[in-house]
């Protein structure tokens, strides 16, 4: 990938080129309650992150396009910030080599994150699209949770998912006709070693108004093999997805949904999800995460059954609500959130929103720490208003 890297900016030297520079600047004040429970005690804590992110996109040739992405975080807070500068510590999942996770030493209560979000050349071919760098890819067709899903995807408790953490990766994508696709590649973690890497392929299809899809990936000694449908049934849709992974652990995922709307400005939907390689019990779940299917599969659910909810509304023209649930069915654990957004102008959005958790709390301790009670109880209630200016 360095020698990718380095072609690409030697391209970019010797080229013409039609510059664009663009981007986003964000602030969000997180406020988070404080949490005792016996075992484990937290203070109130509130937070400022300003995410800045600058894109870069050029038009070498009327095939040749090459992007960029990298975004500077500053955090300040009033609590400690170790635990999330541990965690950006952690090596990269599929990238095969990363700039520092922070920038600069930081402080205790503040530090900036730096990520190069993308950094990628794409290439328009007679026959299909090839880019070669960093980019975001994302499989499946659900709506809350997808079982195809392995590369980065969100966990549905991040505050901001307006952009996809990209992975390093050669993508090859082709039309097959009007209404069919097929798209190949390889995703290089850290050395692009076999344990950390994968390939992939998925090819889509529309048969008489549904669309289908297959998929297969390959990845840390694990074979991914999912299909999936999405349609229309009157004036509802839905949509449903498997996904079987076999190797050093076999289990299955799956979710099945259904959206309907209410009336021209709002949107009501429903989705069952099934994870198998969670744990049944919440005393199961510290020991789970340890799986590759929540190290490189893109699972980050501990339990089995899930039922989850959401609504979206335009009120009016500038100002959005939207809603969602997320049930753990065997724990009776839930979060649940709210969000609204107004476009106070051309370029800026106001938003609010409160995160609110349900379950048993910390219940012991063991070898692998505490052990939670259920998977959401253990989460302090939040609230938050953020600032977003686009430029």
């Amino acid at each position: 990938m360095a020698a990718c890297w380095l072609l690409i900016i030697l391209v970019l030297l010797s080229a013409p080129v039609r510059t664009d520079f663009s981007g986003s600047l964000k602030a969000f004040v997180i406020t988070q309650e404080p949490i005792d429970n016996g075992l484990f005690a937290a203070p109130e804590q509130s937070s400022l992150q300003m995410p800045l992110r600058l894109m870069w996109d050029q038009n070498l040739t009327q095939r040749v396009n090459f992007e960029a992405h990298l975004q500077l975080t500053p955090v300040l807070s009033t609590e400690s910030l170790g635990a999330l500068r541990d965690a950006s510590r952690r090596d990269p999942t599929y990238r095969f080599d990363d700039l520092k996770s922070t920038l600069g030493n930081g402080a205790e209560k503040s530090l900036t994150l730096q990520n190069l979000d993308r950094f990628n050349v794409q290439v328009r071919l007679e026959q299909g699209d090839l880019t070669l760098g960093r980019q975001s890819i994302a499989f499946g067709n659900s709506r809350f949770v997808s079982p195809s899903d392995v590369f980065l995807p969100f966990d549905v408790k991040t505050l901001d998912q307006e952009y996809r953490r990209g992975v390093d990766a050669v993508r090859y994508q082709a039309s097959i006709g009007d209404l069919s696709e097929i798209d190949i590649g390889f995703v290089m973690g850290s050395s692009a070693q076999s344990q950390t890497s994968a390939a992939f392929m998925q090819a889509r299809t529309n048969v008489k108004g549904q669309d289908y899809q297959v998929t297969l990936i390959d990845y840390a000694d694990q074979l991914l093999m999912g299909v999936g449908v999405e349609g229309s049934l009157g004036s509802s849709g839905y949509w449903a997805e498997v996904a079987a992974t076999q190797g050093s652990a076999d289990y299955l995922r799956a979710s099945v949904g259904v959206d309907f709307a209410l009336n021209a400005f709002s949107l009501v939907m429903f989705e069952y999800h099934y994870n198998g390689p969670g744990a049944k019990e919440p005393e199961g779940y510290l020991a789970a995460q340890g799986s590759a299917a929540y190290d490189q599969g893109g699972v980050y659910l501990l339990g089995r059954h899930y039922l989850a909810a959401g609504l979206q509304a335009q009120v009016n023209p500038l100002l959005s609500v939207s809603g969602q649930a997320l049930m753990n069915l065997s724990d009776h654990s839930a979060f649940l959130s709210l969000a609204t957004s107004y476009n106070a102008s051309d370029n800026t959005y106001i938003d609010f929103g409160y995160y609110h958790f349900l379950g048993d709390a910390v219940v012991g301790a063991s070898d692998l720490g505490l052990m939670p009670g259920s998977e959401y109880g253990i989460f302090p209630r939040s609230l938050y208003v953020s600032l977003r200016w686009y430029f």
